[in-house]
């Protein structure tokens, strides 16, 4: 088995596509031109290459073939959309066919966004590409569709209360490709602020107060393409009334309906405008420069009557736009596991971890990273889903064990709160766990987020080391001092029979106990509790 992730993955869909796109006769995101342009790149990764290794091939073959998937994307919705001429010419023997206009103007976006990378790689040394960030995101989510038969993906659907919304495979696809691949162009304009922050910190050193500003707020028309934008993302369709109409069958009657904003989620999306939030700022690009977006039909008029396949193009353009936003906007929270939205969050942030950042990138790297498994199980028959994500580092120092273990419990938090409890959460069917084991030396540290959908959510430990003083020592009290732990709440500690055995927490001095009796908790478990 290959060692390399992005070589694993390539081999996953490739192998997978044929199987579960069969019966596609038109353009799509894996049909035959992309499955060779992705065997190509995988040909020229070996099993032992590194997991940096891709970078190489960034230029030549994944930064045309980024503009290729979202082209393809593009015509594939266009295709499949009853409204569009293209089914019925073929069906004549005319040669229509789709195009995805705004693919140009969007690709001199994009190569202008990597040209400023440039700039924000040098405004801070934790700044991580994103460039083949969104293609490993992409592939992440693209191998989770195919594999088993295309499981996942026959669930994977716009969960729309009182709606159903039909679409093909190559449809989820298509709507994946273009998340996945744009769900960060606004990252650049999120940024740009801690060049000006510097730049007006270095003035100030010869000048009192210097008149530098960065503004990214917006005005006049401007302002109101950027509501209509928020304002479409944050509604939903409802049932109008019916309508008699004949065809080749003969009479029958049709579903209208009516669009209406959901305040909620126009607030919610307004402030994450406010906050310039780089998943909303993308919605807008993408917006603006595709066509295929600018032909959006919305209004919330009681006069403006939309028809089954209106209904139906509306929330694959609104899903969309909304993944893309709420990957950023906590609060938004998850109701389901089989939501674009849902798969987007996963998927970007599994590809989170393993990211070098610039000062990374041309030296020896101290930790090793291993994303094990996404397992996205589903059981039909008990309506339950499980998301299991399963990683692991290798790191030397101690340190990076404290990062890591503050960085999983900051993250556990984010997770907490898009999985919280709300109104409709009663349906949420799905439990999430991940999974970190992080090893240092003679030492392993277990961790486990778990957000089950009966019981409240917990991140519990398990620190197996030797029974050396010194190793105790280190990952005594002064070991979870350093973590974001809530010391008023505590940290517990469990034996081998998971009973209790202790706990640090802080007394009504101010003082926080430390645990005595460490051999009954030696190779024992312990319990972080997740508040702010």
């Amino acid at each position: 088995m290959a060692k390399n992730k992005d070589r694993q993955m390539l081999n996953k869909c490739i192998k997978d596509a044929a199987t579960v796109f069969q019966n596609a006769k038109y353009e799509h995101p894996l049909d035959e031109d992309i499955i060779s342009k992705l065997r190509k790149l995988c040909d020229k990764i070996d099993d032992d290459s590194d997991d940096f290794y891709i970078f190489r091939f960034r230029q030549d073959i994944i930064d045309p073939l980024w503009k290729e998937l979202i082209e393809k994307a593009i015509k594939c919705l266009r295709y499949c959309d009853e409204r569009e001429p293209f089914k019925e010419a073929e069906e004549k023997g005319d040669r229509k066919v789709p195009k995805a206009y705004g693919i140009d103007e969007l690709k001199g976006y994009y190569d202008k966004y990597i040209e400023f990378e440039r700039l924000l790689y040098g405004s801070n040394r934790y700044y991580r590409d994103h460039v083949i960030h969104v293609f490993r995101t992409w592939l992440s989510g693209t191998m989770l569709m195919v594999k088993n038969d295309g499981a996942y993906l026959k669930k994977l659907t716009i969960n729309e209360k009182g709606s159903e919304v039909m679409l093909s495979n190559e449809e989820k696809l298509s709507m994946w490709t273009i998340i996945a691949l744009t769900h960060d162009l606004g990252y650049p304009l999120q940024k740009a602020k801690n060049i000006i922050d510097t730049t007006r910190s270095m003035v100030s050193t010869f000048i009192a107060n210097p008149n530098i500003s960065m503004d990214l707020s917006f005005h006049g028309v401007q302002n109101y393409m950027n509501d209509f934008i928020v304002r479409l993302m944050s509604s939903k369709m409802i049932k109008y009334k019916t309508m008699k109409v004949e065809d080749e069958e003969g009479e029958k009657e049709i579903q209208l309906y009516a669009a209406r904003m959901q305040p909620k989620y126009y607030f919610k999306f307004q402030k994450s405008l406010e906050n310039n939030s780089h998943g909303i700022l993308s919605t807008l690009i993408i917006y603006k420069l595709l066509t295929y977006f600018l032909e959006s039909d919305y209004s919330i008029n009681e006069d403006y009557i939309f028809y089954p396949e209106d209904q139906r193009q509306f929330y694959i353009r609104r899903e969309i736009l909304r993944a893309i936003a709420s990957h950023t906007c906590n609060d938004i929270y998850q109701l389901y596991m089989t939501s674009f939205s849902f798969l987007l969050r996963i998927c970007d942030d599994t590809q989170e971890w393993g990211r070098k950042n610039i000062s990374e990138l041309y030296v020896s790297q101290s930790q090793e990273y291993v994303l094990k498994d996404i397992d996205l199980y589903i059981e039909d028959k008990k309506n339950s889903y499980k998301c299991t994500i399963a990683e692991e580092f290798t790191v030397s120092e101690k340190q990076d064990v404290i990062t890591l273990v503050n960085r999983l419990r900051d993250q556990s938090l984010d997770y907490v709160t898009i999985f919280r409890d709300g109104q409709d959460t009663g349906i949420r069917n799905f439990s999430f766990i991940r999974k970190l084991a992080i090893k240092c030396g003679e030492i392993q540290v277990d961790l486990e987020l778990k957000i089950l959908k009966d019981s409240a959510s917990e991140l519990t430990g398990k620190i197996e080391y030797t029974s050396d003083e010194s190793t105790k020592k280190a990952f005594g009290l002064d070991f979870f001092q350093k973590i974001n732990v809530d010391f008023h709440k505590g940290v517990h500690f469990y034996d081998r029979e998971k009973n209790g055995c202790g706990e640090m927490k802080m007394n009504k001095n101010g003082n926080i106990t430390e645990l005595k009796n460490y051999p009954d908790w030696l190779n024992g478990e312990f319990a972080i509790y997740l508040s702010k």
